[in-house]
Parts: structure tokens; C-alpha cells; sequence
């Protein structure tokens, strides 16, 4: 069977992020000089700047999905064998995965709802809808990962 290469959609969570963080920290560097130097400061940057945290949050929890940064209590698997720690671990990603894609499902409904009230951002006045995909798509990509463990797992 053929391996499956997910290099460019790693390579798109991570570029996605890096470029966002990037992004924050240019926005936030002009606004404090602004403020400081010129004594005025753009209305919108904050709201940016946390709509953009809150994107970088999300795609980067599947960032951490992948590589196994995420917190875990692992004092226990000290004391079980290796067919242990394995059924562990598939049991642990299998929670997540199931509470991902319920994530999914209550996040998408959200957004329909900001959807549906005509919301808009006070100071960028963009669809407030726009924020809140980041939580269905985070989650996705999260259910994604969560789901590419459990068949490592399974087949190793």
C-alpha cells in the first residue's frame, strides 16, 4: 500500500502560522510606535492582532497534534508494558478524536449563527464570522491529526 505524503498540508499549517505570528508582531511594532512616537494609534490593529492570535491557537493545535507537543500526564505509563502504552495511546487519541470532531460540529454551528445575526467587527468591521472559523477549521485539521495517530498506531 502506498504511503501517504502530507508534507505540503504540514508545510501549509506551518507556514500559515510563522507568517501570522510575523504578521502580529509587524502590526504590533507599528501600533506601539505610532502611539509612543507619533502619539496616535490605529484602532483596529488590537482587534487584528487578536483575531489573528486566536487563527494562530487553532492551526497550531494541529501543529501540535502532529509532532506530540501537546500536554500530557505520562507518570502512569512508567508502570505498564509497551502493548500498554500503546493501547494508551490509541485510546487517548481515539477520545480526542471523537471530541474533535464534536468540536467540529458545535463550532460550525457558531459560525452559522454569527452568520446568521449579520455580525460585524466594531473597529475592521469584517464579519464577525470570520474569527470564529477558526474554530471549526482547527478542529478539523486537529480531528485530521488526531486520526492519522490512530492509524500510525494501529498499523505500527
Amino acid at each position: 500500500m502506498e504511503k501517504r505524503n502530507f508534507s505540503y498540508f504540514d508545510q501549509l499549517e506551518e507556514w500559515f502560522c510563522g507568517l501570522a505570528l510575523f504578521s502580529t508582531t509587524i502590526i504590533l511594532f507599528i501600533n506601539v510606535v505610532l502611539r509612543y512616537v507619533f502619539r496616535s494609534s490605529t484602532t483596529w490593529a488590537e482587534e487584528l492582532i487578536r483575531y489573528i492570535m486566536v487563527w494562530i491557537a487553532f492551526i497550531g493545535g494541529s501543529i501540535c497534534v502532529r509532532k506530540n507537543l501537546h500536554v500530557a500526564i505520562d507518570f502512569f505509563l512508567y508502570f505498564i508494558g509497551p502493548k500498554g502504552k500503546r493501547i494508551m495511546a490509541i485510546l487517548v487519541n481515539l477520545v480526542c478524536f471523537v471530541f474533535s470532531a464534536m468540536m467540529v460540529r458545535l463550532g460550525w454551528q457558531l459560525v452559522s449563527f454569527t452568520m446568521s445575526k449579520n455580525q460585524v467587527a466594531p473597529a475592521l468591521g469584517i464579519p464577525m464570522y470570520l474569527p470564529y472559523l477558526a474554530l471549526p477549521l482547527g478542529f478539523i485539521l486537529m480531528t485530521i491529526r488526531f486520526g492519522q495517530n490512530i492509524y500510525k498506531q494501529v498499523r505500527s
